[in-house]
């Protein structure tokens, strides 16, 4: 009898691995979205969403206790929030129907993911593997996709590299995320190289998010002794000597070699006196819906103008800023939001996970300043539901170890 139940629950152990990778795989690489938008898999990322749904129903009544309450009261919150102001401030039409879709299909996204990693943590350290190899695949695909800037899309991104994620911005932050959860995997002397191979990537995306996001974290990271300081010092003390001595040469090389078009070219030439001004269709366009965005934040401050309200308006971008995004929508409790979702996937965690989700806190609500699709990103919100399973192990392990002590 006892060896029925071992081998059930050995299967149930695997079949739960299995689609912990799978899901990893599936979403934070973005290979469904892009096989789907170039053509190749005709199923929609939707598809991959209700198979991954239907497959974790075997998880449900053994995993169900492992979903955090605050999680799900964010959950909820939020959907019925949604509902709230769609119902009674919204201006009708497809725009914020479409925009109450998404939001309710991001908390079904978190929850089936929670669901998927949760009670174990070896599956988590197995998820984080599947991470660091993505994260490396993902350096590669960039550095590749630089020298062959027509790779992954037909009509290029003029330099910026993205790979799967076709978005520049979005392969930057992916690559923060993945580096977070993926970095401490390694003994301290692969850190340092590890960290430095992300940040080559990254400045391939000209995103200045995510290098201002990966300075963040790697701050973060000496803070809390992940990264070695005096190493880390030396590193980048070899690292600036070279990038002084043939900084300029490179710099002439890449504009005279390479198809840049106008937008990276700028980021260049900002990142080389940051006191220039970009153009209009970059930090000036952003300033301006951000500004817009405010005034119709000040005009309702208290309730907002319902769900959608810097979709529907004759600018052809919203707000690239998911704080005024809400705050536009739902008034002065919008700002709360995304804060409130970082604070219940990370509140309480401890050991390795309380750095992992520290560095993922900052990094989110930095991140929060630059894009308004936060809570709409597959690659973004799976790593919501793995830090939330991280915490929730953490935690169970602690009451574990204080039981045992006592």
């Amino acid at each position: 009898m006892n060896l029925s139940i071992n081998k059930k629950h050995n299967l149930l152990f695997y079949y739960q691995c299995a689609l912990a990778v799978g899901a990893i795989l599936t979403f934070f690489t973005e290979i469904s979205s892009y096989l789907y938008t170039s053509g190749i898999f005709s199923r929609p990322p939707l598809f991959w969403i209700v198979f991954f749904g239907l497959a974790s129903i075997p998880l449900l009544f053994s995993n169900i206790k492992y979903i955090s309450r605050s999680v799900i009261t964010w959950c909820f919150g939020f959907i019925f929030v949604s509902l709230l102001w769609f119902v009674l401030l919204s201006i009708p039409g497809e725009i914020a129907v479409e925009e109450l879709k998404k939001r309710i299909l991001s908390v079904i996204f978190i929850l089936i993911n929670i669901l998927i990693f949760s009670c174990n943590k070896n599956i988590h350290y197995l998820t984080r593997w599947a991470i660091f190899i993505i994260v490396l695949m993902a350096v590669f695909n960039n550095i590749y996709e630089f020298f062959n800037p027509i790779a992954f899309n037909s009509l290029g991104t003029g330099g910026r590299s993205a790979g799967f994620y076709l978005n520049p911005n979005s392969d930057g932050a992916a690559l923060v995320l993945g580096m977070i959860f993926s970095v401490s995997l390694l003994q301290p002397i692969y850190r340092l190289p590890f960290v430095s191979i992300i940040g080559i990537g990254v400045l391939l995306t000209f995103s200045r998010g995510a290098i201002l996001g990966w300075l963040v974290t790697v701050i973060i990271f000496t803070i809390t002794s992940i990264l070695n300081l005096h190493k880390l010092l030396y590193w980048v003390l070899g690292i600036g000597t070279v990038i002084i001595s043939f900084g300029s040469q490179w710099s002439e090389e890449i504009l005279q070699n390479f198809s840049l078009n106008q937008n990276s070219l700028e980021r260049i030439a900002w990142f080389q006196n940051i006191s220039t001004s970009d153009s209009e269709d970059s930090a000036d366009s952003r300033l301006e819906v951000a500004q817009l965005a405010w005034e119709l934040f000040t005009k309702h401050p208290f309730f907002g103008n319902g769900i959608g309200s810097t979709l529907t308006w004759n600018m052809e971008i919203s707000t690239h800023n998911i704080y005024l995004y809400y705050m536009a929508d739902h008034g002065i409790l919008g700002a709360f939001i995304l804060p409130l979702l970082v604070y219940a996937v990370t509140q309480h965690a401890h050991g390795e996970t309380k750095y992992i989700g520290l560095a993922f806190a900052a990094f989110i609500l930095l991140w929060g300043l630059f894009s308004h699709n936060v809570l709409e990103e597959r690659y973004i919100l799976i790593m919501f539901s793995l830090i939330a399973a991280m915490t929730a192990a953490s935690q169970l392990e602690q009451r574990f170890k204080v039981g045992n002590s006592s």
